[in-house]
């Protein structure tokens, strides 16, 4: 091998998010909503494809009853819940929500009736998976954050809806040392963003 090759292994590596079996989380879903199997299978596709061009492998898991015990055989477990209708007191534009804290029933709640909402019905899945990735990432990253561009904006617009049809949106830059940084147990002053 020659040593090109070498540094460029090397610089590979570097770049993961961490060692391959750590890169791992496990998501259990609750479907009250009765989302479309279809559908819900095409989201999981496209979410576990955002993650997988950050180097983090998602692995779903379709639970039986919210609370129950969860185990993984290895990385992080998060729990999505498919409500059928959003809270009266919720933002009237937000298709899902994420929490932080303990006392949290699940990390993320997805309003089926908003998502399904969708302007192009046919891609509502690829929607679905953009939510599903932009609200896991907020549990992962453990602030209420947003990227001027990309999968993590606050608001998406025309464009971005485009996109979305073909899979999912890129992360920005700072959301993919962000997710590292989670991965590898470690954080970076560089990084610290204020929640807005």
């Amino acid at each position: 091998m020659n040593r090109a090759w070498v540094v460029v292994a090397a610089m590979a590596a570097m770049a993961a998010p961490g060692r391959a079996e750590d890169a791992v989380v496990t998501v259990f879903t609750y479907d009250r909503a009765n989302v479309p199997w279809f559908a819900m299978a095409r989201a999981e596709q496209v979410a576990s494809k955002a993650f997988a061009e950050a180097g983090i492998e998602v692995r779903w898991v379709k639970g039986r009853q919210l609370g129950e015990s969860r185990h993984a055989a290895s990385g992080e477990i998060l729990t999505v819940v498919f409500d059928s209708h959003a809270p009266a007191q919720s933002n009237p534009d937000a298709t899902a929500t994420t929490q932080f804290g303990k006392k949290a029933d699940a990390n993320t709640h997805v309003f089926f009736d908003r998502v399904a909402r969708f302007k192009d019905p046919v891609h509502m899945p690829e929607f679905l998976g953009n939510v599903l990735a932009h609200e896991l990432t907020h549990a992962l990253e453990g602030v209420a954050r947003h990227a001027g561009k990309g999968l993590m904006k606050a608001a998406w617009d025309v464009q971005d809806y485009g996109k979305m049809v073909h899979g999912p949106l890129p992360f920005a830059a700072v959301d993919l040392e962000l997710l590292r940084a989670h991965f590898q147990e470690k954080t970076s002053p560089a990084l610290t963003v204020a929640a807005r």
